[in-house]
This record gives structure tokens, C-alpha cells and sequence, in this order.
């Protein structure tokens, strides 16, 4: 786990402690990791690839998470600052590492150019399951990036062993919902007051989940 502020002081900060521990009887050998590595580094399909989000997605991350209609979606719904940006940038592989989440950064296949984010975050390992979300930049809108780059994120889930993916939307928010409806995701629910709002509101989310079964039998895509 994390021993918050356990490490010595720097520049007159204590930072963070992530902690590992190994037993005398612990069986010998690796331990199978809950988020294992992308296949080659990346996935890609030819006009997305997807690769772990890194030190140097600073700047592009906080550009678009403080685009307003991304802050309309962020929970809660304010802009980060950079340095939120700079730090999960730079944790991104710790997480990973830890099986928290995979933080994934949608690049242009064609340009290698930085189209947006994309993030599972595995909330239940107990039970299989895990959330996903996205977003893209504006110039990447309106090209398919982001049904593409969840076909490959659960794709991927599902081939190292996830049951199940959910992710919610804003009711109002119907080009989230129709990339779902695209990765094959499907509508579940709608979960009353479940996202804090402005001003001290609460806002409804719509539900939709994918399930490992749902994909067509035979090999792996």
C-alpha cells in the first residue's frame, strides 16, 4: 500500500511511501501481476495506438483536462491544476505496477501526435471488474479515436482475465454514451445524485458495462 507522507523531507516536502513486502513463506517466483504489460508496449489498431501515459504527457494532459466541456465530466467537476497533471503523469507506471490502473495516452497511429487520454481503472479485482474512461482533444474528435480506443483497452482487459468493464456518463453527454454503444457497451441503469454536481448539486450518471462473454466466441481480436 501507501504510507502517506512516511518519506524524508525534500525541499521541506515529506512525499509518499509505496510499500512492498515479501514473506519467509511466500510461495517462490514472480508474483502474477493484476495489470500485466501491453503486448510490445502499445496497442494499436493501425489508426489509434495506445501506450502507457508518461513524464513528458504533462502538458497535452493538463491541455485537455482543463478543456470546459472535459470539466464538465471530471469528477469533481473543476479544472486540475498542473501540477495534478505533472503527478499522475509521473505515477502513471507506479499504478500501473501496483494494478491500481492503466493510464494510457491515444496517440494518432499515423502522426504519433497526442489525440487524448484513455484509463481502466480496476476498481474491484476481487470480482473482475474495472472502469474505464476517455477523452480526446478537439482536433481528434469526430474521427472514431475514441470507440477504436476502447475496443483496444477492452480487448485487452479481457484477454489478461477481466469479467466485466462499466463506465458512466452525464445523461446529456450522448457522444460518450454513442462511443460505448460503438465498443459494444450496454446501457444498464441510470444511478440518481451518483456524480457531484456545481454548486453543491448532484448529477445522475448513466450506466454501461461490457462483459467478457459478450464478445463473439472464437480467437481473441
Amino acid at each position: 500500500g501507501d504510507r502517506r507522507a512516511a518519506g524524508a523531507p525534500q525541499d521541506g516536502v515529506r512525499h509518499d511511501m509505496s510499500v512492498w513486502v515479501r514473506l519467509a513463506d511466500d510461495p517462490p517466483g514472480p508474483v502474477a501481476r493484476l495489470l500485466p504489460d501491453l503486448p510490445a508496449g502499445r496497442l494499436t489498431d493501425g489508426v489509434v495506438t495506445l501506450r502507457r501515459l508518461a513524464p513528458d504527457d504533462a502538458d497535452a494532459l493538463y491541455r485537455l483536462h482543463t478543456l470546459p466541456e472535459v470539466v464538465a465530466n471530471r469528477v469533481p467537476p473543476a479544472p486540475p491544476t498542473r501540477d495534478w497533471a505533472e503527478r499522475r503523469c509521473h505515477l502513471a507506471e507506479h499504478h500501473w505496477l501496483a494494478g491500481r490502473a492503466a493510464d494510457l495516452a491515444v496517440l494518432d497511429a499515423t502522426t504519433g501526435g497526442f489525440a487524448g487520454g484513455c484509463a481502466l481503472f480496476y476498481d474491484e479485482p476481487s470480482t473482475g471488474q474495472a472502469m474505464l474512461g476517455y477523452s480526446l482533444l478537439p482536433e481528434a474528435r469526430g474521427r472514431g479515436f475514441a470507440s477504436r480506443a476502447v475496443r483496444l483497452v477492452t480487448d485487452w482487459a479481457f484477454d489478461i482475465g477481466l469479467a466485466r468493464l462499466w463506465a458512466g456518463t452525464r445523461e446529456e453527454n450522448v457522444a460518450s454514451r454513442r462511443v460505448l454503444e460503438k465498443a459494444g457497451f450496454r446501457r444498464e441503469g441510470l444511478l440518481r445524485g451518483r456524480l457531484p454536481g456545481p454548486d453543491g448539486t448532484r448529477v445522475d450518471s448513466v450506466l454501461h458495462a461490457v462483459l467478457a462473454t459478450d464478445r463473439p466466441a472464437g480467437p481473441a481480436r
